[in-house]
Parts: structure tokens; sequence; C-alpha cells
């Protein structure tokens, strides 16, 4: 199906937004035709599919989440809220939390942790929701009383805070948890790193984006998503420092994945058939060396991956593009 993409000004990502809301290296990259084996918790290999569709010409599917010791995965709509469910060895995915329920209009980064908890960031709606996985029952709205806000992504400590990317208002969020423990539903939204004074400088448009916490839980490295720029804040002291990428050109991140010192940023920024950029870090996460880029293997317009197994889950968001490839997928990217 033809597709077209409309401007992206920094003004037009906001208006999107907001009626979204209201209405070393490693390996090569195999293509998602390839003959995919890998253990899956049995005792024998299986081929898995090399793609997943989910339902609906206008979901918009933006975050994604794989939850761990099970075969599922989470992938969440921005143009209603709905979350939908997948099995790793089935290539269709089910309704799991119908949108639109409980303010939940919109939904973009997600991460599961070790309690069976899903997190949610709410984008334009200001709001975390939490939910019980096993029960779907809801456990958890955190509200930043904001309505300049976009909450865009999810990053879970070791300690297992939460840490919550806003692509609008110059704040790093925080849940710790303590709260995610707690029996209390409405709980408010806390500012874990004020950015306002910070190297990083929000422009109109979409800033704070893509977010990892470092294995020592010492630091969040955060994509500039406007300025093709990354940082590294110091959860202990609130230092911002700008990493280095050593001259590289072109390297946005919309969703990051961290792998001892190896960050993997997806985007679909410039390019429609979807960007993997793999960067090598120094130790004290100040520098990076961007190791490759890879483009096409079934991406259209990515924003962001999970990790299961070698293996990486891409969504094909589609942001902007009025016409989309359906249906809405997520490919499997074998790494």
């Amino acid at each position: 199906m033809s597709h077209t993409r409309l401007p992206r000004s920094r003004a037009a990502a906001i208006a999107v937004a907001s009626l979204l809301v209201l209405g070393g290296a490693a390996p090569a990259l195999a293509a998602p035709g390839t003959d995919l084996h890998r253990t899956t918790g049995t005792h024998h290999r299986e081929p898995l599919p090399t793609s997943y569709t989910l339902p609906g010409d206008k979901t918009y599917p933006e975050g994604i989440a794989r939850q761990q010791g099970t075969p599922f995965f989470y992938v969440g709509s921005t143009s209603d809220g709905t979350i939908y469910r997948g099995d790793i060895h089935q290539s269709a995915t089910k309704v799991f939390l119908p949108g639109g329920q409980g303010e939940r209009t919109s939904v973009a980064g997600m991460k599961t942790d070790r309690a069976g908890r899903l997190i949610v960031a709410g984008g334009s709606t200001g709001k975390v929701f939490v939910y019980d996985t096993r029960t779907r029952t809801l456990l958890h709205v955190f509200d930043t009383g904001r309505t300049d806000t976009f909450l865009n992504d999810v990053a879970l400590a070791p300690n297992g805070d939460a840490y919550i990317s806003d692509s609008i208002h110059p704040a790093l969020w925080h849940i710790t948890a303590a709260e995610l423990r707690s029996k209390q539903v409405q709980q408010p939204l806390d500012v874990g790193v004020d950015l306002t004074k910070s190297p990083m400088v929000y422009d109109d448009g979409f800033n704070g984006n893509g977010l990892v916490v470092t294995g020592d839980g010492r630091y969040v490295l955060l994509a500039d998503y406007n300025d093709y720029a990354f940082y590294r804040v110091d959860l202990h002291t609130h230092q911002v420092v700008p990493i280095d990428l050593g001259g590289a050109k072109g390297v946005s991140g919309d969703g990051l994945l961290l792998r001892g010192n190896t960050l993997t940023a997806v985007t679909e920024l410039d390019h429609p058939d979807g960007q993997i950029s793999v960067l090598k870090l120094s130790r004290d996460y100040t520098k990076a060396e961007l190791v490759r880029t890879v483009h096409g293997h079934g991406m259209h317009s990515p924003s962001t991956a999970a990790v299961d197994g070698h293996d990486l889950l891409i969504v094909n968001f589609q942001f902007q593009i009025t016409n989309p490839v359906l249906p809405f997928n997520v490919v499997r990217v074998h790494v």
C-alpha cells in the first residue's frame, strides 16, 4: 500500500500528539524472512514468527514491553490507549485492555517489572498507569497534575524504581519501588530530575524520548529526539552531561536498549525504513562510538524495540503516515 509522509515540523509533532490523545559489535542482522530458531523455555527448538500483527487500521502502536519468564509481550496504541498482548509463538495479537478505560486514552512507552506489573506512560494524559498482568487489575495511576506534558517512555532501575521521560516538559519523572508496592491507587507523579537548567535544552516539538538506566543504577541515559543528542543524567547528583558521539551524525533515539556498554537506538526520524544504531559506550557513559547502523528488515517508521533472546521485537509505529502500511505490526529482527 502506498503511503505519504506529512512534513515533520516541531509544531506538527505537538499537534499530532494532542490529536492522538483526543481521538563489541553485534553480528549482522538477519532479514525478517530468515528461518529463526530459539529455545523459548521448553526443551525443544521451534521456529518463531517473523512478524506479529495488531488489529485495526488506526492503531499507530508506539511502546512495547517483553515480559520475562512468560511468552508474552505488550504493545500500546497511541490513538485510543488500547493495550494488546502477544504471544511470541503466535503471529496475531489480542486486546489485553480496551482503550479509554480510566482516562487511558493514549499510551506510549511501557515496561514490565519482576513483580508482573505493566507500567505504561500515558502520553499527553500526564499520567502513568500500572496494571497487574495476571488479573488485568489497575494498580496505580500516577498523575503529574500537568497538561503541558507528553510522558513518552519508561525505564526500570535495578532497585525496582521507574523513570519516565517527558517530551514536552523538561523533567525526568520518578516512581519509587515503594510506591509501586503500595496499595494506594491514585498517587502523584514526582519529578526525579529537573532538566530546566541543564545542558539538555527543550525546544518546540519532541525532546526527551528513549531512556535506559545503567546496570549500576547510577545513571539514566536519555535521548533528545529533537536534537539528535544523548545525555547522561546522574540520579544522585542530578548532573546532566552530554554524551560525545564522536562526530557521528543522524543518530536519534526514539527507543533505547542497553546491554552492558552497548547502546542500541531505534528511530524513524529521517528514515522511513527505520534505523537501528549500535553504539559502544565508554566506561563512564560520557562517550559513544557508532559501530554501525541498520535499515530495512521489515521496518516501517519504527518507534522502539524490546529484547527477546538474541532478537529485537521492533514496533512499526508509522508516525504521521496518512496511509500506513497495513496491518500494523511488530517485526522480529535476529541479532
